[in-house]
């Protein structure tokens, strides 16, 4: 793998993480209660351990609040 290659595999890992960092800094002080209302009550120590699921997982986080339903509950 030439240096370029792997300069631009971390450029787009540090973009994905960038844009996670960011979707969860809105979503975790304003957007939870969309998720489960006990967790938007949750103290900030239980959010912050939710934070890194979220950076990981962003599009499913995206996804959820456009409306989409989890495939557990189209059934």
């Amino acid at each position: 793998m030439s240096e370029q290659a792997a300069e631009g595999i971390w450029i787009a890992i540090g973009a994905y993480a960038l844009i996670g960092a960011m979707i969860a800094a809105l979503v975790l002080p304003f957007g939870l209660g969309r998720f489960d209302a006990n967790a938007a009550r949750a103290p900030w120590r239980v959010k912050l351990v939710l934070a890194p699921g979220m950076i990981a997982l962003w599009p499913i986080v995206v996804r959820r609040l456009a409306g989409a339903k989890p495939a557990e509950d189209q059934r």
